[in-house]
């Protein structure tokens, strides 16, 4: 008796088939919904993430494009630092010009 007691306690009262019917239905729409929510979700993390190693990659050119810039800019400094020095200048009015270095120091006039 106990278990037959058990028994109907455990079952429910059926219920009527254009409920189940809903809920089955509902419960499909539910699962559809959050599939497709899940994989918008993933497709959205997914093209954030190629977008981030594309702009990660053309930093990483630009970078080495700006170092190689500046690296040039320096050696470029000290050529036209060495183009402007007085001796080479000297050397050059000596050698291609013909000019002879004035024996005494200049004066300057005053007015």
């Amino acid at each position: 008796m106990s278990k037959n007691k058990v028994h109907t306690e455990n079952q429910s009262k059926p219920e009527s088939p254009k409920l189940s019917k809903a809920k089955k239905v509902f419960n499909r729409m539910t699962l559809l919904f959050v599939l497709f929510v899940a994989a918008g979700g993933t497709a959205i993390y997914i093209n954030n993430v190629m977008r981030i190693n594309k702009m990660l990659n053309e930093i990483r050119s630009l970078e080495k494009k700006r170092d190689s810039l500046v690296s040039m800019n320096q050696h470029l400094k000290s050529k036209v630092l060495d183009m402007q020095s007085a001796s080479r200048i000297t050397e050059l009015a000596k050698q291609r010009l013909g000019m002879i270095p004035n024996p005494k120091a200049p004066t300057s006039i005053t007015p």
